[in-house]
C-alpha cells in the first residue's frame, strides 16, 4: 500500500526534526509531506533539510486546509492511502506499521484512538472529546471512537468522495462523519494520550461554535 504520510505544521521547527528522524525508522521520509501553514519560525527549511517533502503556503489558512491540500497531492501522485499525523510529537510515528496494517484488513479509515486510556488528556479536552464523539456517533449512526484524534489513515476511496464544507478543526469531523454515512468501514488503533506544555490551538469558544454548526450542517444529510 503506497501511503503518504500528511503533517499540518504551524510554527514548529523545534519539533519536526525528533519527529521525522523517527518517522524515518518506519518510514520513507520522500513518501511524507509536511504543509507549512505560513509558518514565521523556518518550519518548511527545517522540513526540507530533514528529507521531507513540503507545501507551503504564504498565510494561515487552517489545519483543514492544509490536510485537504495533502489530500490532493496524495491523489495526484497516485497514492493508495494518506496517514496524517499532528508535528508537536502527540502522536508517535512508530504507530504507522499498525495503521496500514489494520488497514490491510479491509478497513477505509483507521483512526488513532485513545479512548482506552485517556488519564494522560486534560479534563476539558477530555469533556470536548466524549461530548463531540458522541453528538458525531448519533448523527452518524454509528458508535464513533476518539474523533478529535488527528492521528489517521484515510483510504483513497474515501478521499475521492470527501466534500469539505469547512477547513478549520472540524474539518477533520466532518470527514470522519461523511466516510461513516458513505459506508465506508471504520477502524481504530489504540495509541498513547500524549501532551506536551505547549498551548493548543484550539480556540474553545469559537471552535464550540464551529462544530455546533457543523452538527446541524450534518443533519442535513438524514
Amino acid at each position: 500500500m503506497k501511503t503518504l504520510v500528511v503533517i499540518p505544521a504551524y510554527n514548529e521547527a523545534r519539533h519536526l526534526p525528533v519527529l521525522l528522524r523517527r518517522i524515518q525508522k518506519v518510514h520513507p521520509l520522500n513518501q511524507v509531506l509536511v504543509v507549512d501553514d505560513g509558518s514565521e519560525d523556518g518550519t518548511a527549511e527545517v522540513a526540507r533539510r530533514a528529507g521531507a517533502r513540503v507545501l507551503q503556503n504564504p498565510r494561515n489558512r487552517g489545519k483543514g486546509f492544509s490536510l485537504y491540500q495533502g489530500f490532493q497531492e496524495a491523489l495526484q501522485q497516485g497514492y493508495d492511502a494518506v496517514i496524517t499525523l499532528d508535528a508537536d510529537l502527540q502522536h508517535p510515528p512508530e504507530s504507522i506499521p499498525a495503521f496500514v496494517a489494520k488497514a490491510r484488513e479491509g478497513y477505509h479509515v483507521v483512526v488513532g484512538s485513545r479512548f482506552h486510556d485517556m488519564r494522560g488528556m486534560p479534563l476539558d479536552r477530555y469533556l470536548t472529546n466524549k461530548t463531540t464523539t458522541l453528538v458525531l456517533s448519533l448523527l452518524a449512526g454509528q458508535r464513533l471512537e476518539d474523533t478529535q484524534s488527528g492521528y489517521r489513515l484515510i483510504r483513497r476511496e474515501v478521499l475521492e468522495r470527501f466534500r469539505p464544507t469547512t477547513f478549520r478543526f472540524d474539518f477533520e469531523s466532518e470527514l470522519l462523519f461523511q466516510a461513516a454515512m458513505y459506508g465506508f468501514r471504520i477502524g481504530y488503533v489504540p495509541i498513547p494520550t500524549i501532551y506536551g506544555r505547549e498551548q493548543s490551538s484550539i480556540h474553545k469558544v469559537r471552535d464550540t461554535l464551529r462544530f455546533i454548526r457543523l452538527s446541524l450542517k450534518l443533519l442535513s444529510w438524514h
